[in-house]
């Protein structure tokens, strides 16, 4: 009886011809915004089992119809669909101000000597080349893996042990820029990126990037080392709000930038569908003062959050957030550093 309703389901018109549909739909779907939701596992496991039925039902052409227009709805409307559409409020109070180290502090003076960061940046007078140039360095110390811990947060422990062949996450990335650039004399911070459901969702919640201030320009702008990436929008280096404001009116207005010049269209595509979900909540501490042990830094840090969203006080169901500042204006999130 089971082989029977197995063979009419196989010559069924529904499902000859709508579950190819289905499982394109779902496939895209669950890619785009399931991962974040409910997690890789369960997301990927439910992908995995879409793939196969319409395999077995429809055949092994069909299956490869599925995936074929599936990555292509991905790389063609995925980056139009990934990223958040959000408001902000008006200019609201103004927060603490940041602390990071001086160039000449021992840390950084450190790292300077010991890694040749002078030499990465040598001839370059432009402050935004001179930080996708360093972008490009940090990018090549190690490859990237998603649970990997150093012994210790600090850049010349992490970078000392990226030489013995040990593979760190996006959290250590964007630390080691922000030592290296605060090496370098530039004010630099690591910045947290949250997807709207980071309170809910199981995994793939956060990503962490750097934003450095360019004094040449008056700005922060976002810098992703993981990917030795940096951004820009009619001749402008972009923060990272801006670069979610850009991203929403369509791929078309940012221009994402490697060391080596401009990134092909399908490598930003893909970079776009990581990326745009998280541009949602944004926070950073204000001690970024990443030489010294934690236990020496002063507590305290803030969120960015889109106007009417709520607070964000746990992430990913488990991990309690305790920023003693929230607001939903960018011109607070943004304040201009000190300079030494």
């Amino acid at each position: 009886m089971v082989k029977n309703f197995i063979e009419a389901l196989e010559r069924h018109p529904a499902v000859q011809f709508g579950l190819p549909v289905v499982a394109i739909m779902g496939c895209t779907l669950l890619y785009l915004f399931g991962r974040s939701y409910f997690g890789t596992t369960p997301t990927f496991t439910a992908i995995g089992v879409l793939l196969f039925l319409a395999g077995y039902f429809c055949g092994w052409r069909a299956l490869g119809i599925v995936v074929a227009v599936s990555l292509a709805f991905l790389l063609i409307a995925g980056p139009y669909l990934v990223v958040p559409r959000v408001e902000w409020a008006a200019s609201a109070g103004t927060p603490e101000q940041l602390l990071y180290h001086s160039p000449d502090d021992p840390g950084p003076a450190q790292l300077r000597s010991e890694f040749g960061l002078n030499d990465v940046v040598s001839g370059i007078e432009d402050e935004f080349e001179r930080v996708a140039a360093l972008a490009g360095w940090v990018n090549s110390r190690w490859s990237h893996s998603s649970s990997n811990m150093p012994s210790s947060p600090d850049p010349l422990v992490i970078l000392r042990e990226a030489a013995q062949g040990a593979s760190f996450r996006c959290v250590e990335y964007s630390l080691v820029m922000v030592g290296a650039s605060q090496a370098l004399g530039m004010p630099a911070r690591m910045v947290g990126l949250k997807t709207r459901h980071a309170a809910t969702a199981r995994s793939a919640a956060g990503h962490v990037v750097a934003e450095i201030w360019l004094e040449d320009f008056g700005k922060w702008i976002i810098v992703d080392p993981q990917l030795g990436y940096v951004f820009m929008s009619d001749g402008v280096p972009l923060n990272a709000v801006e670069l979610g404001e850009k991203l929403a009116r369509g791929p078309g207005s940012v221009e994402v930038l490697s060391a080596e010049g401009p990134v092909d269209r399908f490598r930003k595509n893909q970079y776009i569908l990581f990326m745009g979900p998280y541009l949602f909540h944004f926070d950073s501490q204000y001690d970024q003062r990443v030489f010294l042990p934690q236990n020496e830094r002063t507590g305290g840090g803030m969120m960015l959050l889109p106007q009417g969203a709520p607070e964000l006080r746990i992430f990913q169901r488990q991990h309690p957030l305790q920023w003693d500042y929230y607001t939903s204006s960018v011109d607070a999130f943004y304040v201009a550093p000190e300079i030494h």
